[in-house]
Order: structure tokens, then sequence, then C-alpha cells
């Protein structure tokens, strides 16, 4: 939802093995990004309670030289969830490195506007991201 210049200096500790920073018009970037998981499963077998809930992560962007060709990646430096059975289970089976704190989150659709708001708690202080936009009609 949000793109930051960052120093490139910042983010080499946290560079797996293998990989470059990736650079857009020769800057680098972070990323926040709040969405929501729906009706998620394991293995195809519904998750009950907890299979629609929200996430927010901050990540930056990789390249790997594979033979002549340039792969993209991504790599997360923090990955949040509300629920701690979830951030285990990303944990153990998908090798993640996820987080459970408070998180909510607001969609509200009027009209041609649309407000998406996310919201994660840290230390007793609820953190927050918010896009508003209006959807514009083209006229063919």
């Amino acid at each position: 939802m949000a793109n930051y210049e960052i120093d490139p200096s910042i983010l080499f500790s946290y560079l797996p093995k293998g990989v470059e920073l990736d650079y857009f018009n020769g800057k680098t970037y972070v990323s926040l990004v709040g969405f929501l998981f729906k009706d998620s499963s394991i293995f195809n077998f519904p998750i009950p309670s907890m299979g629609t809930f929200e996430e927010v992560n901050l990540r930056f962007y990789v390249v790997r030289k594979v033979g002549n060709e340039l792969r993209r990646g991504v790599v997360f430096i923090n990955e949040t969830v509300p629920n701690k059975i979830v951030a285990w289970v990303a944990n153990k089976l998908y090798k993640e490195h996820y987080i459970a704190i408070p998180t909510k989150h607001k969609w509200n659709f009027v009209n041609d506007k649309k407000e998406i708001e996310y919201q994660w708690k840290v230390q007793s202080k609820w953190n927050s991201i918010k896009v508003v936009a209006s959807v514009v009609k083209q006229k063919w």
C-alpha cells in the first residue's frame, strides 16, 4: 500500500545469501503492505474461526542472477498477524518469521470512494496505514 525510499545500507543485514538489492530508477524501496486473508485453509482444510485475518508486512525487493536470467523476489523484514496459532503454523510449516500482535482493519466502500485501513498494536500503541481512493469511470 505504501512504498518508501530507503538508504540501501539499512537493508544489507537482511539480505539472504545469493541475492542482491533490486533498484528502481537507481533507488531502493521498502513497502508497507496490509491485506486480508479470507476463508484461509491449510492443505485445503478450512481453519475454523481463524480463516479470515489481517496481515501487515514490511518488505523489500531483491534480484538473483540465474545464468542469463534475472529473477526478482521479495524479502520480508516483518510479517504480522493477529493470531498466535496462525503465526506458529506459518513459521513451522512454511519457515516464515511471523509475529502475532493485535490487528484490525476497516474497509469502507461508499459510491465511488474506497477507504481501506489496517492497524496493528505494538506496546499498547495502535499504528496504522490507510488509503483513500476514488473510482473514476471512463467513457469509451
